[in-house]
């Protein structure tokens, strides 16, 4: 009796293991990837946003953790998803719930977001993206750069490839469900022309009658065309773009924006000059950025191709995230600005950069000072800012750096504001 249940062990051993053999497509490839990022900040500016004739010095540690998971079935189907961990600062609170909190002692604080959800099929025929996923559009950010909920279709040819999506940004149980959506329907194409030249185009609709912002309807039916390209001129990298919109912005004005750019990069002295110039128009003529929630609100314009600190956003900033350009609507004065920066290597651990920028207003839109919460001043001129960074590697992983900057605020702001400054000290751990 006892040979028979050892035999019968040994049988259902192997049969197990051949069924489990005879099955690899049930197999899952588990990759995970992630990011830790804090820096200690000495500011007079970005912990509010706001200029002043009297601006208090404030330092604070910033946190914020990525962590990515990737359930790889085959090369044609995987499930990507990210979540991320902030402390708004250190010392914020604890036992509670809520985003960026925890950071004070104890700590046992709700506070994971996430950000990616998305199942991702890559077939020959086409590359499906299906769910929560990062998109921006071809325009450097400048109308959306966001997480967003939708189906993304795209396919690639030898000399070419074309995209189209639709993504629904707001809804709301208040009402019908799919009645009073904020939605984006997307079409983008691009194509080589030669190793030296591509060129794209794209078209955007969104289309908001949601009620997510206020209590009306936004009544928002905005068209936006673009053209882009880039290329190469000797040593010179160019970028160039111009984007045009048209539709209603509301009920009673319409959607006429316009924006282009033109961005530069070449080789010196062993580092990278680069340069940008942005004009977005304002007044009369608002560009229309993407929206989100209340009290976050725009998920575009953020441009940082700038790499300002204070006149634009700061790549750095997390939940404490404010500039005196926030988005290039700019509270619909749009935005002029020239940018210069230079990037040197200065050994396999060591490299630095440093920046100069000024930004005006396009047009003087009524009322945008009362919006900022300023006293308007005799001039269009915003500021200029210089800042700087420097990193060193301990690993090919571990990086430490300092990155400081100083605006010296333009005419626009009226009175003897104090000129916006910030110091970080940065620690990055990249897996």
């Amino acid at each position: 009796m006892k040979k028979k249940n050892k035999k019968f062990l040994v049988v259902a051993i192997a049969a197990a293991l051949s069924a489990a053999t005879a099955v690899p497509a049930l197999a899952l490839e588990n990759q995970f990837n992630g990011a830790f990022t804090t820096f200690y900040d000495i500011t007079n500016f970005a912990a509010d946003g706001q200029v002043d004739t009297d601006a208090k010095t404030q330092n604070y540690f910033v946190q914020r953790v990525r962590l990515g998971y990737t359930a790889k079935a085959d090369d044609n189907v995987k499930l990507v998803t990210q979540f991320e961990f902030d402390y708004n600062y250190w010392g914020n609170s604890s036992y509670t719930e809520g985003r960026g909190t925890g950071g004070a002692i104890g700590a046992d604080s709700v506070n994971m977001e996430t950000k990616h959800l998305y199942l991702d099929l890559n077939y020959p025929a086409v590359h499906a993206k299906i769910g929560m996923m990062p998109y921006n559009d071809s325009f450097k950010g400048l109308l959306f750069d966001a997480d967003m909920a939708g189906v993304l279709l795209s396919h690639d040819y030898s000399n070419a490839g074309v995209s189209a999506g639709f993504f629904r940004f707001q809804d709301s149980a208040d009402s019908e469900l799919g009645k009073n959506t904020a939605d984006m329907f997307s079409l983008d194409g691009k194509y080589t022309v030669s190793k030296d030249l591509s060129v794209g185009a794209a078209y955007y609709y969104i289309k908001d009658d949601s009620t997510a912002v206020n209590a009306t309807v936004q009544d928002t039916e905005v068209h936006s065309v673009g053209i882009n390209a880039a290329g190469k001129i000797g040593p010179v990298a160019l970028t160039g773009l111009f984007l045009q919109q048209f539709g209603d912005l509301n009920s009673t004005q319409d959607a006429e924006g316009y924006a282009f750019n033109v961005g530069a990069k070449m080789p010196l002295a062993g580092g990278t000059l680069r340069s940008e110039f942005l004009y977005v128009s304002g007044g009369d003529d608002a560009f229309y950025v993407a929206n989100g929630s209340a009290p976050f609100f725009s998920e575009g314009g953020q441009f940082y191709d700038s790499e300002m600190t204070m006149l634009g956003r700061d790549k750095y900033a997390t939940t404490i995230d404010n500039a005196i350009i926030y988005d290039v609507n700019n509270f619909n004065e749009g935005v002029i600005m020239g940018t210069v920066g230079y990037d040197y290597t200065f050994t396999d651990k060591c490299s630095g950069s440093a920046n100069i920028g000024f930004a005006a207003i396009a047009d003087d839109a009524a009322g945008a000072a009362a919006t900022r919460n300023i006293a308007r001043g005799s001039d269009d001129y915003l500021g200029t800012e210089i800042n700087a960074e420097g990193y060193y590697k301990l690993s090919a992983n571990v990086t430490l750096g300092a990155r400081a900057g100083y605006l010296m605020l333009g005419d626009y702001f009226a009175g003897s504001v104090d000129d916006p400054y910030t110091v970080k000290l940065i620690a990055k751990y990249n897996f």
